[in-house]
């Protein structure tokens, strides 16, 4: 599954950066399909860290897009946007 290292959510759209990519990516909100919220545990050098993410289906695309608290930066805020754009959209979100 792709991550997330930076996110820029626009009015009609969002531009993902990747990892590994060096483009960023432009995605409609309209080809979102479904958005799973998890917390997840991810062992961060000696200690085990609980992160949460959001993982986006696209209609279109086979794998879903990671954006998890440790990759991006104000994690508050993209998630609040992101469940404000599935309210707006009609996207179903599963926990």
């Amino acid at each position: 599954m792709p991550k997330v290292v930076d996110i820029n959510l626009d009015a009609g759209e969002m531009v993902l950066t990747l990892e590994k990519e060096k483009m960023p990516r432009t995605i409609a909100y309209s080809r979102l399909d479904r958005m799973v919220k998890e917390n997840v545990s991810v062992k961060k050098f000696l200690r085990t860290v609980q992160v949460r993410s959001i993982e986006m289906h696209f209609k279109g695309m086979d794998d879903p897009i990671v954006v998890a608290s440790n990759n991006v930066g104000d994690y508050e805020n993209v998630e609040n946007r992101l469940l404000k754009v599935a309210e707006e959209y009609g996207i179903s979100i599963e926990e």
